[in-house]
C-alpha cells in the first residue's frame, strides 16, 4: 500500500489538492489505485479505512463499486417503480440534472465521483458552488435534502457503509416560504362563499368543509358520493403532471369523508344529467381540472371579489382544520377526516390559531379560574347572545361574582 501525490493542474508550486492512494486486493491479487481529493491527511485517513476493511474482510473491490451518476441512475429506476408521484420524480430529477450532475461546462460536478470517496466536504463545495453562482438558501436545502436520500438509498444497496450527509442540518434562512399558506377566518369563509359563483360553490365548499386535497376532489366520480348518507368516498387523486389518476398520497388518504347538509345540497345543486361514473368536477370535455387553470380562472377571482387575504387554495385545507379544532373537535377524528395517520399532524401543521377560538379559550380559562360554567354563546337572528356565568360552591349552591 502507498500514497503519491497527484496534483492537478490548478494547483500552485508546492500544493497538492489530489492523492493516489495504492491498495492490494489479495482476493484478485491486483493493485487497485483510489483517487481522494483534498489534503495527504485526507488520503491516510482513507488508506486506513480500507487496511481495517481488508482485515475484517468487507472490502469491497474497485471494480464494484459504483460513481454518483451510477447511483442516481439506479435510484430514480427505483423511484419509478415505487409507483412515486409524478412531482416527486420531477423534483428529484430537477435536482440531480441541474445541481449534483450538471452538463454544463465548468459547473461543479459529482457524476464521476465514486460514492465510497464522498465526504462532508465535498457536499459543502457542492453548497458554495451552488450559493455563488446565485442559488437561494431554499434551493440549497432542498437539494441537501435529495442527496441525502440519495445516499440513503446508496446504503441500503450496501454500496457504501454510511452516509457522510446523516448528520447535515439545513441551512437557515430568514427568507419568506414561497407559498402564502394558513387558515381563514370565519368571517372570510363566509365572504369566500358569498362570492363564489354557483358553479364554484360546491368545490369551494368541499374543500372547506370536508379537508380534502384539491387532486382528490378532481378525481371524485358521481359513483364516489353518498348524498343520501351525507359521505364521500376518497379512493384516488388525479396526478396532472403526470396525467393519470394515483392512489391517495398516503395509505390512510384511502377513506370516507362526512358531508354537512349544506355541503350535500350544494352538490344536489350543482349536480346535472352526469353519469354515475362521470368526474364530479371535469372540463367541457368531461376530462380533469388542470389545478393551474383552476387556481388562476377560479380561486384567485374568487378572492379578489371577497376581500380576503390571498392565501393558496391548498389553504381551504387547513382551514377545516383549524375550524374543526377551534369547535372541539378531537385531533384523531380530524385527522381521519385529512387522511392522516398520525394525529400529531393537525396540530403540528394544519390547525391555525383563530381570533374565536383564542376568546373562547380566554373565556374558559377565566371560568374555570373562577370555578364556573364556561359562558354560551346563542345565536338569535345574527344577534349574539350571552348567558350570564353562574358560579357554583361546595354546597352547589349559586355564589354572586364580586369584583
Amino acid at each position: 500500500m502507498a500514497i503519491v501525490r497527484a496534483p492537478l493542474k490548478t494547483d500552485t508550486a508546492g500544493k497538492c489538492s489530489r492523492w493516489r492512494v495504492i491498495l492490494y486486493n489479495p482476493a484478485t491479487h491486483k493493485q487497485e489505485w483510489h483517487t481522494i481529493p483534498g489534503t495527504k491527511r485526507n488520503a491516510e485517513t482513507f488508506e486506513r479505512d480500507q487496511k481495517q476493511k481488508l482485515g475484517k474482510g468487507t472490502y469491497v473491490a474497485k471494480r464494484e463499486r459504483h460513481t454518483v451518476a451510477e447511483a442516481i441512475k439506479a435510484f430514480m429506476a427505483e423511484q419509478g417503480l415505487r409507483g412515486n408521484r409524478t412531482s416527486t420524480l420531477l423534483s428529484y430529477r430537477t435536482v440531480f440534472d441541474k445541481h449534483i450532475t450538471p452538463e454544463e461546462a465548468g459547473a461543479f460536478s459529482l457524476a464521476s465521483r465514486e460514492l465510497g470517496t464522498l465526504r462532508v466536504q465535498d457536499a459543502h463545495d457542492l453548497f458554495n458552488a451552488m450559493r455563488a453562482a446565485g442559488s437561494t438558501v431554499h434551493t440549497v436545502n432542498r437539494v441537501a435534502h435529495t442527496f441525502k436520500i440519495l445516499l440513503n438509498f446508496a446504503c441500503d444497496r450496501e454500496w457504501i457503509d454510511r452516509n457522510p450527509l446523516h448528520a447535515l442540518k439545513p441551512f437557515k434562512t430568514a427568507a419568506s416560504p414561497r407559498v402564502r399558506r394558513g387558515a381563514f377566518e370565519e368571517s372570510e369563509v363566509r365572504a369566500i362563499l358569498t362570492a363564489a359563483r354557483p358553479g364554484e360553490l360546491a368545490l369551494i365548499g368541499l374543500l372547506c368543509f370536508t379537508g380534502m386535497r384539491p387532486g382528490e376532489a378532481y378525481a371524485l366520480r358521481w359513483s364516489d358520493l353518498d348524498l343520501a348518507g351525507g359521505s364521500a368516498r376518497i379512493a384516488r387523486s388525479w396526478d396532472h403532471r403526470g396525467k393519470l389518476f394515483v392512489e391517495p398520497k398516503t395509505h390512510a388518504g384511502t377513506r370516507t369523508v362526512a358531508l354537512s347538509g349544506w355541503l350535500v345540497k350544494a352538490l344536489e345543486a350543482y349536480r346535472s344529467d352526469a353519469e354515475v361514473d362521470a368526474l364530479v368536477f371535469s372540463t367541457r370535455n368531461d376530462r380533469p381540472l388542470n389545478p393551474s387553470n383552476v387556481r388562476r380562472d377560479v380561486w384567485a377571482k374568487l378572492v379578489t371579489r371577497a376581500g380576503v387575504r390571498s392565501l393558496d387554495m391548498y389553504s381551504l385545507r387547513h382551514t377545516f382544520a383549524s375550524l374543526a379544532r377551534t369547535a372541539g373537535e378531537g385531533a384523531f377524528n380530524v385527522s381521519r377526516q385529512l387522511g392522516h395517520s398520525k394525529s400529531t399532524l393537525v396540530d403540528a401543521v394544519y390547525a391555525h390559531s383563530l381570533p374565536s377560538g383564542l376568546a373562547g379559550m380566554s373565556e374558559r380559562v377565566t371560568a374555570r379560574a373562577f370555578g364556573t360554567t364556561p359562558q354560551l354563546r346563542l345565536i338569535d337572528g345574527g344577534r349574539e347572545v350571552r348567558e350570564p356565568l353562574k358560579n357554583t360552591g361546595k354546597e352547589g349552591k349559586e355564589v354572586a361574582l364580586t369584583g
